[in-house]
Order: C-alpha cells, then sequence, then structure tokens
C-alpha cells in the first residue's frame, strides 16, 4: 500500500512539472520582403503537434516544452529549425532557396498564394531587379522581363510617358492596363518613385483578372510598396543614389555640305526649264568650299545630366511597424536641356501599420508627389514647331545664326539668304530649328497624394475582415508661352503670335469597401485547403479640367520664369474656354474560391458584378466569371521521388473581363452645346446621339500553361498559349453627314489576341560562392481584327504637312492599326515610283487612285523577347539586361517631302536605285504619297543596361558606421542592333494618345546613352 501511494505521488509530482513546462508560442511569418506568407507549416520537430500561418502570416502552436525546437517550411524557402528555448513569441523571416524557383505572389485584393498552387497566367518582377537597375519610371521594370507585356518608351524626352500592352492590343479605346498600388486604383505610374516598390505583379489572363471586373481586361499590375518591419532591433536606413551623364546614341546618315551641293546640282540639272520658282542655278566648286557644313544634330543636341537620391528608415516595435521614405530624380534633356526639356520629380511617403487590439489592426500609407516638366514639340511635322522634322530637313548649308548672332531664316521673304556670302534658296516650309525651340515653352506641373488605409479585423482565427478606403488626387497645371522674337535682320517678328495660355486640370478617384476572407483550417487537417474571399466595392472617379485662359498680347517681360497674366500689357483680349466636369461611379460586388487538395489538384472560381455609371440603365450591371483549375503532377507517387523532376504542373483558365473605356464620357446619354448663339442670343444645340443600350466592352480569354522545376530548382520553365477574344468594342456608330450630329456610341465589333508565351532561366551556385543566373523570356501575339460591325475600317495617324491623308487603317482581317497605302513595283527610267494597279483600272502607275491602296505594313510585332544575365562572386555583381521585337513596321515620316530643297538621306547620293532627284523643282516622283517605300522594318535587339557593382566587406563597412555598402557603374542603351536607318527604332505610343497612331516616325526625341556612378548604403 505504501509503495502504492509513493507511485502515485511521483506520477503526480511529473504530471506538473509536464505541466509547468508545457506553454504556448506564438510569431509572425514574413519572407524577406517583410511580406506575411500564408499557409506556412510549422510544426514541433518529432510530432504532429503544428499549425499553419493565417493570412497576415500569424500562427500560435500550443503544448510546447521548453527545450521543443519548431520547424518552419514552406514551398519555394530554405527549411528552419529554431529551438523554443523558453519563448513564447518568435518571428521567422524566411529565407528564400537559392536553389528554388518557387515564390510567394500577390493577387487581388490583399491575397497572396504560393506559386506552386497558381492556376492562372501571373507574373512578377524580381524585387532585386527593381532596387539594382537604375531606372527612372516603375513600367520600365517590365520592358523585356515579363514575357507578353510590351513596355516601349513614348520617347526620350525627360518624364515622358511609357506604352504598356498586355497581350496585345485589343481595343481601339483606351488599351492601358488597370494599376493597382497599395490596394488603390491609379491612372499610371508615373507618380511613383521606384525605389519605393516591394512587389510588382502582372495578372495577365481573365482568369486573375476577373476579380476586377470591367477594369480588368487589358490586364492588371499590381504595386505594393515599401512597409514596416515589426521587432526589428533598430531602424534599417537605405540611402542609394546615383549620378550621371546622357549623350545621344544614334545620329541618322543625313547629307553632309559636299553632298547635298553635288545632289542639288544634280537636281538642278534634271529640272531643266522646270525649276522651282526662285531657286537659285548650281553651286560653283568655290561656293561649296565657302558654304557652311552644318551638322545640325551637334548644334541641337549636347550631353546632359541626370540624378537620383533616395532615403528610407523602416523599423517598428512589437505591435507597430513603420517606414518613411522620400527622394528627387531629375533629369535634362540631351535636346533642349534646361527649362525647355526637364523632369524633376520629388516624392515623400510614409506607411504605418498597428495594433489596435490583438483581433484589431489599423495600417495606413500616403504619398505626395510633385513633378515638374518642361517638353519641346516632337514627333511633329508641322509648320512652325516641328522641331524634329526641321532638324533632319534644313540643308547643312545653312548656318545656325548670322553674323550678329540672330536665328538665321532659312524662308526669308523679302531678300535671299546668303550664307558666308553665298545666295543660298529660300525655304518657306522649313525652319531654323533653333528657332523653333525658342518659339514656344511648355511647363507642367502636378501634385499628387495617393492614400490608402484598411481596417482588419479578425473576430475568430481563420475570418478577417477589411475595410479600406482610398484616394487618389491629381491637380495638373500647364502653362505655355510664345515670347517676343524681332530680329529684323531675319525677318523674325513675332509680335502678332505672343501669347500666355494656362490650364489646370485636376483629378480624383475615390474607393472604398469591404473584403471578408476565410480558410476553412478543419479540412487542412485532411489536406484539403479552402479558403473564400467575398467583397464589396464603390469607385468613384472626379474630372475637373480643360478650362482654358489664353491672353494673346503682349508682356511686360519676356522670359518664361517672369510671364504671368498680372503682367499683359492689355488683358481686355483674354479668352477663357470653359472646361468640362465628369462624374463616373462603379459599384461592384465580387467573390472568389480557391480549393486544393494536398497541394496536387487545384480548382479557382471567380464571380464579379460591377454597375456603372458610364453606361445605360439597359446594361449598367454585368457579370464577369472565370475558373482556373492546376494538376501538380510532381505531387504523384510516380514523381514524388524523382531526383530531376520538382515541379511539374499543368494548368488551365477561362474567364471574361471587360473594359469600360468609351470615345467619350457617359456616351449613353446624348450631347450638347450649349456655347452657341442664334442671331446673338445664347442657345442650345444637340450634337450627338443617345445609346441606351450602350455596356462595356467584353473580354473572354483562354489559358493554358505548363511549369516546371528541374536539377535541384536550378532549371525553370514556363510556357503559356492564350486565346483572347474582345467583343462588343465601343466605336462611333455610322451616322448620315445630313444630320448634322456626332455619331452615338455603339457596341459592335471584334478583336482577337493569340499568341504563345516562354520563360526559360537557369541558377546555380558553387561552392567557391559564385554564383549565376539567367532568364530568357518570349512572346509571340498574333492580332486581328474580326469585326468592325457596321463600320467598314478605322482610319488613324494623319501625317501632316509631309503627307495628306492617314498612315493607318483598322479592318477586318488584318491586325489593328496597319499601315495602309500603296505598293511601289519599282521605278521608271526618269527613276519616278511606279505603283501596283491593284483595282485594274487601268492609270498609268505614277498617279495611282484609291483603289490601289491596301495594308503596306504591320506596327505590332510578332514577337517580343528578353534576357536578364547576372553574376555574383565575392562582393562583385554583374547584370546585364536585353530586350527587343520582331516583325514589327514603322512608317518613316522623319523627310520633308513637301518642302522642295530640303535635305535627304546620304543614301540619295550613294545608292542608284533612290526616286528621281527634285531638289531644285516642284515637281512630284511619288516620295510624297503614303506608301510601302517608306515602310521599314522596325525589328532590334537593344543592350538595355550593364552593371558592375562590388559590395565592400563587411568589416570596411562597420568602420564607418555602415552595415552594408555597395558602389556600382552603370550604362544604359549601349548599343543596338536593326535594320532601321532613323534615331531609334523603340517607337510608342504618339503624344496625341491614340493605340492607333503607333510606329510612325516624324522625328521623336531619341533615347540616350546614359553612364552612371551610384551607391547603396544600409546602416
Amino acid at each position: 500500500m505504501k509503495n502504492n501511494l509513493l507511485k502515485i505521488l511521483f506520477i503526480g509530482i511529473v504530471l506538473m512539472v509536464s505541466n509547468t513546462y508545457s506553454q504556448s508560442v506564438s510569431g509572425i511569418v514574413t519572407g524577406e520582403d517583410g511580406i506575411p506568407v500564408p499557409g506556412v507549416n510549422v510544426i514541433v520537430k518529432g510530432t504532429t503537434n503544428g499549425a499553419s500561418t493565417d493570412f497576415d502570416g500569424n500562427y500560435t502552436v500550443n503544448d510546447i516544452v521548453g527545450d521543443a525546437v519548431l520547424v518552419f517550411s514552406y514551398i519555394g524557402f530554405q527549411t528552419q529549425e529554431i529551438p523554443v528555448s523558453g519563448q513564447t513569441v518568435i518571428n521567422v523571416s524566411l529565407r528564400s532557396d537559392a536553389q528554388s524557383l518557387g515564390e510567394v505572389v500577390i493577387l487581388g485584393y490583399g491575397q497572396v498564394q504560393n506559386k506552386k498552387s497558381l492556376t492562372t497566367a501571373i507574373a512578377t518582377v524580381d524585387p532585386d531587379i527593381i532596387k539594382q537597375l537604375p531606372i527612372s519610371q516603375a513600367e520600365a521594370a517590365l520592358q523585356g522581363t515579363v514575357p507578353g507585356v510590351v513596355v516601349q518608351q513614348n520617347s526620350g524626352s525627360p518624364g515622358s510617358p511609357q506604352t504598356v500592352r498586355v497581350r496585345g492590343i485589343g481595343t481601339p479605346n483606351n488599351s492601358d492596363p488597370l494599376y493597382i498600388v497599395d490596394g488603390v486604383q491609379v491612372p499610371n505610374l508615373t507618380f511613383l518613385n521606384p525605389n519605393d516598390i516591394k512587389s510588382q505583379t502582372v495578372l495577365k489572363d481573365a482568369a486573375s483578372s476577373a476579380i476586377y471586373g470591367s477594369r480588368g481586361g487589358n490586364g492588371v499590375i499590381l504595386i505594393e510598396t515599401l512597409s514596416g518591419k515589426r521587432r526589428s532591433l533598430k531602424p534599417e536606413i537605405s540611402i542609394r543614389g546615383y549620378y550621371g551623364i546622357q549623350t545621344l546614341a544614334n545620329k541618322p546618315d543625313l547629307m553632309n555640305r559636299d553632298e547635298y551641293v553635288r545632289y542639288y546640282n544634280e537636281g538642278v540639272a534634271a529640272a531643266g526649264s522646270d525649276l522651282a520658282a526662285g531657286f537659285r542655278g548650281a553651286f560653283t566648286d568655290a561656293e561649296r568650299e565657302a558654304l557652311p557644313d552644318t551638322d545640325w544634330y551637334d548644334v541641337l543636341f549636347s550631353d546632359a545630366p541626370t540624378q537620383d537620391i533616395y532615403g528610407s528608415i523602416v523599423g517598428g516595435g512589437e505591435k507597430v511597424s513603420y517606414a518613411v521614405s522620400g527622394g528627387y530624380f531629375g533629369q535634362e534633356g540631351i535636346l533642349g536641356g534646361d527649362n525647355k526639356a526637364e523632369f524633376n520629380r520629388r516624392n515623400i511617403r510614409g506607411a504605418f501599420d498597428g495594433d489596435i487590439t490583438d483581433r484589431i489592426r489599423f495600417n495606413v500609407v500616403a504619398q505626395y508627389q510633385n513633378q515638374e516638366r518642361f517638353n519641346v514639340s516632337q514627333n511633329n511635322g508641322g509648320a512652325g514647331v516641328g522641331l524634329s522634322s526641321f532638324i533632319n530637313a534644313l540643308p547643312p548649308i545653312y548656318p545656325a545664326f548670322d553674323e550678329q548672332g540672330n536665328f538665321f531664316n532659312p524662308g526669308l521673304q523679302n531678300s535671299t539668304p546668303i550664307a558666308n556670302g553665298v545666295p543660298i534658296n529660300s525655304l518657306g516650309a522649313v525652319q531654323n530649328p533653333l528657332f523653333s525651340l525658342a518659339l514656344l515653352d511648355s511647363q507642367t506641373d502636378q501634385d499628387i497624394l495617393n492614400l490608402s488605409t484598411s481596417l482588419d479585423w479578425k473576430p475568430v482565427d481563420n475570418l478577417k475582415f477589411k475595410a479600406t478606403y482610398g484616394v487618389f488626387s491629381a491637380s495638373i497645371f500647364n502653362r505655355s508661352f510664345l515670347p517676343l522674337i524681332d530680329q529684323e535682320a531675319q525677318e523674325y517678328d513675332t509680335a502678332n503670335n505672343v501669347f500666355y495660355q494656362e490650364v489646370l486640370n485636376k483629378t480624383r478617384n475615390r474607393q472604398y469597401g469591404v473584403t471578408g476572407e476565410y480558410s476553412f483550417a478543419k479540412l487542412a487537417q485532411k489536406y484539403h485547403y479552402v479558403s473564400v474571399l467575398a467583397g464589396y466595392e464603390v469607385v468613384e472617379n472626379r474630372f475637373d479640367g480643360g478650362a482654358v485662359v489664353r491672353d494673346p498680347g503682349l508682356f511686360l517681360v519676356n522670359d518664361f520664369d517672369s510671364v504671368n497674366f498680372a503682367l499683359s500689357e492689355d488683358n481686355s483680349d483674354v479668352v477663357i474656354t470653359p472646361g468640362i466636369s465628369t462624374d463616373v461611379g462603379l459599384r461592384s460586388f465580387f467573390g472568389k474560391i480557391d480549393y486544393n487538395y494536398n497541394e496536387k489538384y487545384l480548382i479557382s472560381a471567380v464571380l464579379r458584378n460591377d454597375s456603372s455609371s458610364n453606361f445605360g440603365s439597359n446594361n449598367r450591371s454585368g457579370w464577369f466569371p472565370a475558373v482556373s483549375a492546376g494538376w501538380v503532377i510532381s505531387e504523384e507517387r510516380f514523381l514524388q521521388d524523382s531526383d530531376n523532376i520538382n515541379l511539374l504542373k499543368i494548368r488551365g483558365s477561362w474567364g471574361i473581363s471587360g473594359n469600360d473605356g468609351s470615345p467619350r464620357p457617359l456616351a449613353y446619354l446624348s450631347s450638347v452645346n450649349t456655347q452657341v448663339n442664334y442671331a446673338g442670343q445664347p442657345g442650345i444645340v444637340l450634337t450627338g446621339l443617345s445609346n441606351p443600350d450602350l455596356k462595356w466592352e467584353e473580354i473572354s480569354q483562354l489559358n493554358i500553361g505548363l511549369d516546371i522545376n528541374a536539377f535541384n530548382n536550378k532549371l525553370g520553365f514556363t510556357a503559356d498559349y492564350y486565346i483572347k477574344e474582345t467583343s462588343d468594342i465601343l466605336l462611333q456608330a455610322t451616322t448620315p453627314l445630313t444630320s448634322g450630329l456626332q455619331p452615338s456610341v455603339e457596341n459592335t465589333g471584334d478583336i482577337e489576341n493569340k499568341g504563345f508565351e516562354f520563360i526559360v532561366s537557369w541558377r546555380d551556385t558553387y561552392a567557391s560562392g559564385f554564383s549565376w543566373n539567367i532568364n530568357v523570356n518570349l512572346g509571340f501575339n498574333e492580332n486581328e481584327v474580326t469585326s468592325l460591325g457596321e463600320t467598314s475600317f478605322i482610319d488613324s495617324a494623319a501625317i501632316q504637312p509631309q503627307f495628306q491623308g492617314f498612315a493607318s487603317r483598322t479592318r477586318v482581317g488584318d491586325p489593328i492599326a496597319s499601315f495602309y497605302g500603296f505598293v511601289v513595283e519599282g521605278r521608271d527610267a526618269a527613276g519616278n515610283l511606279i505603283f501596283a494597279d491593284l483595282d485594274n483600272s487601268g492609270n498609268d502607275k505614277l498617279t495611282p487612285d484609291a483603289g490601289d491602296r491596301t495594308i503596306i505594313g504591320n506596327p505590332n510585332p510578332d514577337f517580343t523577347y528578353g534576357m536578364n544575365l547576372g553574376f555574383n562572386y565575392k562582393g562583385f555583381d554583374f547584370s546585364a539586361f536585353m530586350s527587343g521585337t520582331a516583325g514589327n513596321d514603322i512608317f518613316d515620316a522623319t523627310n520633308r517631302y513637301d518642302a522642295v530643297g530640303s535635305n535627304r538621306p546620304s543614301s540619295y547620293i550613294t545608292q542608284t536605285d533612290t526616286p528621281r532627284n527634285i531638289a531644285a523643282t516642284t515637281g512630284t516622283n511619288g516620295e510624297q504619297l503614303i506608301s510601302d517605300f517608306h515602310v521599314k522594318d522596325g525589328s532590334f535587339v537593344k543592350l538595355k543596361n550593364v552593371t558592375l557593382g562590388y559590395t565592400i566587406p563587411d568589416s570596411a563597412a562597420k568602420s564607418i558606421g555602415a552595415e552594408a555598402v555597395r558602389v556600382y557603374v552603370s550604362g544604359q542603351n549601349l548599343f543596338i542592333l536593326t535594320e532601321y536607318d532613323g534615331l531609334d527604332p523603340e517607337i510608342g505610343q504618339n503624344n496625341l494618345g491614340s493605340p492607333l497612331n503607333i510606329g510612325i516616325d516624324q522625328g521623336f526625341f531619341p533615347q540616350s546613352r546614359n553612364f552612371l556612378l551610384g551607391f547603396n548604403f544600409n546602416f
């Protein structure tokens, strides 16, 4: 009996001690970038006791003894084992597996998902690329890195926007993707400092973008910016920047003085008695020697600086985190320079995240940015301001200045131009580009505020509600000035043309909503992972602007910095043109369900309903469904133990998204003009017809994909095939001219894009510490207009004054915005262009008729490609980035065929098959017609960036109080391989803003070649 009592007493003591040292451990699991990672397995080593992290990376494991070890594991990250050692809070930052190609991807509405379980076509940009590349705009990080995404800089002008297209052009209306920054819809990314980007995700197929409904048809780009870091021992301070010099990378091969004089003299001989009125005869050798030899590119272009400086502070405590950052970017143009072509961007932002209670969290991100842009006229052949046009057209025998320092006027009307004592011709259609540059000043100041707030509430485990509110506000102020230039000797007098003008536009996007997300944790015990998302959202867009205030008179001052309306000599003639105000609202309900069985069988479904004020009551509300599925074959038994295949997954998706862009706001309503007069009395006139049946464009997309990781995850391969069909395109209806009305907008027309996308990557690390990686991507896209309804065709891209007519036509059976014109069959004995008689009308082939026009080129590339290459060894890092296009054409409109006596490419001298010489006659040779003579191959491969960096040893960094120090040198646009003989084949969308005006070169501001020296300091 006594022994039994002792045994019971002993057992009781053991149980008491065990209970005394049993505990719970909780914490948060994040990636190296600070983003919480859901679904991480947290297991007590040697047991089945454990848990998984929730949406916010939180976990709790109960009944842990003090000497236990927690094992943290997740696909794409290194498994970590951490001894508990009596700790009750263990926060873990998972390190990405250097040999793994897995990653966590941010989805819409704050969801994150492991790449292994994705069933849709989603691409991400490595944040390290964004940090290491000295880029000035966020969109540049997408160029050549994501297959199916075409990014082209509209020009090399400082601050020039970029054209972004996801899987081709699907509509003649707005084809820009939807941009979401920290959960808030924004019109573009020009306001964003690339240094603040933490992650960048592209939703390419309809199944991934359908969660955004009627706004996601052109693709969606999600940006998450810098956030704080909880439980950091001390604030992390980062300072980085660079300074560089920009130079002109390429010059077209135009005639020099001797070549031009020879060409002109031959033209005089060919003209005979048909010499142009007022034109002189041939130059003598003595006159040729006396004439100047002006290289207008050397005169107009010069080296210019660019610089960037950025700083951030990141930190946090047990229940709060914060991040503060700010930066300045400045760039002067290689054409125009200070106060003519210049861009300055200043920004400051802050992010704060804090726990109000254990289950309620508050987050706010706020950013203010100011940008100032001075811009010169470009891609414009018009008289007076066609700067780039004049650089190519003005012959080298014309000097830049006269002997008194005035702008030399090549178009003198009352006297004969004289250069170095030699009489030369008066060119009425071509202006001195220096005078053109001085003729107009243009400045745009933009103030932007972006605010994003959210409140998270988790009433119970695995259930989270989030309320969000966001605002994007932009105030854009433009001022322009044509100064007084009075140079009597050169007949320059702008007194009758002086004006000062101001325009103010304000845009505000406001959105708010609530989402609920629930994860069925109990089902996970049986390997069934189910989560659901439901939400409600309202988006409101308001625009106020377009009002123009213009004073067409003289001013007391004549410099752009000082001029304003108060300094007008007579403001009685000020003209005020009223602007417009528009309000557009969107109300939405949406839901999503994700299911996978043991990360082997995957399925996801989305359904969204949008109601838009942009459309009539008959079709105000619409549904956007999507479904996707995947099979991770590598999780099957026959591949689980494979030494070579780490991941093999096939996936497929189908969905419908939309585009609510329209040729005009509120197009379902009739339009009226209130600025009319009847017999001196104010009145109103009907100008456009209504269409209550109007609805959004609908984009359906089928996607089939394959993902492979092999050889211990060193090799990665992704392939996608898609068919993207846009229907119910918003076009202006055919309205009889006799009605006197603008046509109504209707849903008619279809466009199809289909193609393949491939990514191949390899990364490896050796025992010596040397590591390298390469990533090659390739995107094929075929575009075809399949219907335009009652509309026969859409003409676009008027080119004047070089040509009369439109250079592009959109019609059924051809790619959108194809070049349209005549076909050159050859040249006659005199050298005149001979055109094909396609309609068999029997014309003489020198003067073709309208029936002879056809498709002559395609500005859309057959495929785009990019390559990233990187090396790291003992502190040194090297990266190179190339991108290019193939199969696209360029319409070369850089020569002024309308201007008699203008300059020509030097090939007109060196080659024998050039058109008839008309340098001294008003006669024509066919060059003045829009034809395939002007269509050139626009394919290119460009070395966009090469960077060599060095990170100094830790001991050296710590000696100056830093954690890490990296310095680097970088070169951008170092070389280009192309058949195009213009300045730059990388031609984006014309500044006029039409997606149908692409691939036409009228004289773009070229991209510069840059040499940079930069640094990164971390404290």
